[in-house]
This record gives C-alpha cells, sequence and structure tokens, in this order.
C-alpha cells in the first residue's frame, strides 16, 4: 500500500497495539500493510471518507496465504472477529497474529486454540467437536468407523475425569506435552 496508509494508525493505537501485543511498532506497520493489502479499494475508499474503521469481510480475511488452505480457516476468522462473523477490524487481524506469532505464550495459544476446536461453542470439546477436528484435518476422507476410533482414543488419553468431554484445562494439558505445538500454532505475514 504504501507509507500514506500508516497514517490511519495514529502514533497513539501505535503504542496501544504494543501494549496488546507481542509485536513492535514496525511489525505493526508491517502488519497493516498486509491488512491494507486484502482490499486495497476499500481501504483507499475509506481513508478518502474519513473512515478509519475498516473491516474486511471474511472472504477477504480468508485470500491471507497463511489462511487460504486451512481446514479451520472459518473457526479462526470467527473467533477472532469480535462479533463472531469472520469479519475483521485491524484490531481483530492484529490480535489473532499476535496470539499465533512465534512470541505469545503457550497457554494463550492454548486458550484460543480451545475455542477454535470447540465447534459448538459450548466451552468444552466433546466427541462431535473431536468427530469434525478429525474429519477437517484428514480432509473427510476417513470412513466413520475410522474417525469414532481416533476419537476415541484422543478421549481414553486426554479425557481425566472421563465425563466424555474435554475441559479446557484437560486440553491445555494436553498440549504442554506437545513440544511442536507453538511452531504449528503460527500465522506469520
Amino acid at each position: 500500500m504504501g507509507n500514506s496508509d500508516s497514517a490511519l494508525i495514529s502514533e497513539k493505537q501505535l503504542e496501544i497495539y504494543q501494549l496488546e501485543t507481542f509485536f513492535t511498532r514496525k511489525e505493526i506497520l508491517r502488519i497493516y500493510e498486509s491488512f491494507a493489502d486484502l482490499n486495497p479499494d476499500k481501504v483507499r475508499e475509506a481513508f478518502l471518507a474519513g473512515n478509519y474503521q475498516i473491516k474486511m469481510d471474511y472472504g477477504e480475511v480468508t485470500q491471507l496465504s497463511e489462511l487460504k488452505f486451512s481446514p479451520f480457516k472459518d473457526r479462526i476468522c470467527r473467533v477472532f472477529s469480535e462479533d463472531l462473523s469472520g469479519d475483521m477490524t485491524f484490531s481483530d487481524f492484529l490480535d489473532m497474529l499476535s496470539v499465533m506469532s512465534m512470541q505469545a505464550p503457550k497457554d494463550l495459544k492454548a486458550a484460543y486454540a480451545f475455542k477454535i476446536y470447540d465447534f459448538n461453542d459450548d466451552g468444552e470439546i466433546d466427541r462431535t467437536d473431536l468427530d469434525e477436528l478429525v474429519n477437517r484435518v484428514t480432509g473427510f476422507r476417513m470412513k466413520t468407523e475410522d474417525v469414532d476410533g481416533i476419537v476415541d482414543e484422543i478421549l481414553k488419553e486426554c479425557d481425566m475425569d472421563e465425563n466424555g468431554t474435554l475441559t479446557p484445562a484437560e486440553f491445555e494439558d494436553i498440549l504442554q506435552k506437545a513440544p511442536e505445538f507453538s511452531a504449528n500454532f503460527n500465522i506469520e505475514v
């Protein structure tokens, strides 16, 4: 986009973003350019109209190469979208990238991963959520009985209180045992 578009972020807002994210001023400005590049015409028109609260729709956000082919792009966008629509303001976009950066602590990443994988948004990961998770990871190419077997094994191994669901604490415990989680739960633009 160019340096003039960085004027859409005030110095005060840049300071706030630095305090609220894991990014430097320079990284925030680079991320803003990536956000603006999702739809440069929308940004230009908004800027000319004096509208600095630009919101990219879900289809625009998912053009980001790091999301484009993710089987979880709809959930990622929904979880990080303030209104849960999947549409994102720059603040939503920056929050998403901050949580999914290498600098974010593992427990924060785990909390958001839990929300992403809680497909029915009921505050726990149950058999239905795990079915959806396995199917998305495998591209919906497995037989139902094979998916059921994997889900049974996950619950057997991870459901500490044996109630048929994973709580946020159980989920975080699983991820603490997965050293590659932080590196894999990552988006860099």
